[in-house]
């Protein structure tokens, strides 16, 4: 499971953000993810990679990957929900694309919005072999 504030959603289902970064050294189970957003799943994500490293080594990347303009407003971020950190902390970055949206959640509906599109980054999920990949992670 991976839990995202609200205000990112639209980004994730834009394609904008493909990646979380989360203080701590975490262990990512699975290669798909449902994301949950104000406790309800939304949508299933497939992780593309795991990377561990420190504070100090993000790059301006890594934070426009995650959604962010640069290094600064990343930090301002983390600051907000884990409080003060030190540059020698451990983090992780989880790249992702989206498989698809949940339907009925919120997602499903903004994704009406877009149009009912993936992102081009996105998986086919028309094959049968990727629906029952995607059934199983549902499941979890």
């Amino acid at each position: 499971m991976l839990t995202v504030k609200k205000k990112y959603l639209k980004l994730i289902l834009s394609g904008r953000k493909t990646s979380t970064i989360r203080l701590g050294n975490l262990q990512v189970r699975g290669r798909y993810l449902k994301v949950v957003t104000s406790g309800r799943p939304v949508a299933v994500v497939r992780v593309e990679e795991v990377i561990h490293k420190k504070v100090k080594d993000l790059t301006d990347e890594d934070a426009e990957l995650d959604g962010f303009s640069g290094l600064a407003e990343l930090f301002r971020e983390l600051r907000s929900i884990y409080g003060d950190f030190m540059l020698d902390d451990d983090i992780t970055i989880i790249r992702f694309s989206l498989v698809r949206t949940i339907e009925g959640s919120e997602a499903g509906r903004s994704r009406e919005t877009l149009g009912n599109r993936a992102p081009a980054h996105g998986v086919d999920v028309s094959r049968a072999g990727s629906q029952s990949r995607i059934k199983r992670a549902e499941r979890r």
